[in-house]
């Protein structure tokens, strides 16, 4: 299915905590020299005019970005991602940046970025929009396949962004088996998911966090519901799953989390930081 375009969510709550764990995590694989590779799966166009027709439909932005776009706290926290969206703005009024331009704009000189996106429309804007950055390879192929090929990657160093989705519940099935199949194939890389919290009988979350437990391998969640879980419709929040999380990003990822739903979150949410299997 290819009916879904990121630009009609983009700059929800949902966006939010997804870029500012992204933010995150460069912060952490910049702290050593050695390059790195990022390969993101499903990059979309990279960058979003919250002030065009697919924004502005059901203008989701004010549940994310309009809320703290002046926060002083997350400033602190976390100015990377402040930077960035500044540097969007600054390129494209109104705009908001999609997980590529955090990635694009944060990652250093020496490191390797491979965006992909299977839908022929939101590849031809990405590949607009970074062609002329040497360090990027850009995709047409679905991302989740693609890592069949492109696990070992060189550098050896890096993560695996994957941000879904989710149109057909075979997603998370194929999801799932990606990423079993990637961490044997790359048992040192980083995996970053993000999920959708859905309706309780279409949600899917709890059951995607439980078979990639299974893995073994260190994993990190966080999540943030904005508002009470309804019983079968609507999205209510999301949350990150990382797997090999690095060693100190529960410590600066959990006051983020805190005050993400002091800022967005309504009477009856929730926000979790949780070790689900710890560092060795």
């Amino acid at each position: 299915m290819l009916s879904y375009k990121h630009g009609f969510h983009s700059g929800n709550h949902a966006d939010i905590i997804k870029h500012m764990t992204l933010c995150l995590m460069l912060r952490c694989l910049n702290r050593k020299e050695k390059p790195y590779i990022v390969i993101d799966t499903h990059s979309g166009s990279g960058l979003y005019r919250l002030d065009g027709f697919m924004a502005q439909k059901n203008q989701e932005f004010k549940t994310g970005i309009a809320k703290i776009a002046d926060n002083e706290k997350l400033k602190e926290l976390v100015p990377e991602f402040y930077k960035v969206y500044e540097e969007a703005n600054f390129e494209m009024k109104n705009a908001y940046p999609g997980s590529p331009f955090f990635e694009s704009e944060l990652a250093r000189e020496s490191d390797k970025l491979t965006f992909i996106d299977l839908h022929s429309g939101e590849f031809e804007t990405l590949r607009s929009n970074f062609k002329k950055d040497p360090r990027i390879n850009i995709q047409c192929r679905d991302g989740l396949e693609a890592l069949n090929a492109l696990l070992p990657p060189t550098p050896r160093r890096g993560m695996v962004f994957i941000d879904p989705p989710y149109e057909d519940k075979s997603e998370y099935t194929d999801l799932v088996k990606a990423v079993k199949l990637g961490t044997r194939k790359w048992n040192t890389g980083i995996f970053v998911i993000w999920y959708p919290v859905l309706g309780k009988l279409r949600d899917h979350s709890k059951n995607i966090t439980q078979e990639l437990k299974r893995l073994n391998l260190p994993m990190l969640q966080a999540e943030l519901c904005v508002e009470p879980q309804d019983e079968e419709f609507g999205m209510c929040g999301s949350g990150m799953l990382i797997l090999n999380y690095p060693y100190g990003l529960d410590e600066i990822l959990s006051p983020v989390i805190d005050e993400l739903y002091k800022s967005l979150g309504n009477k009856g949410g929730l926000a979790r930081l949780k070790v689900l299997n710890p560092l060795e």
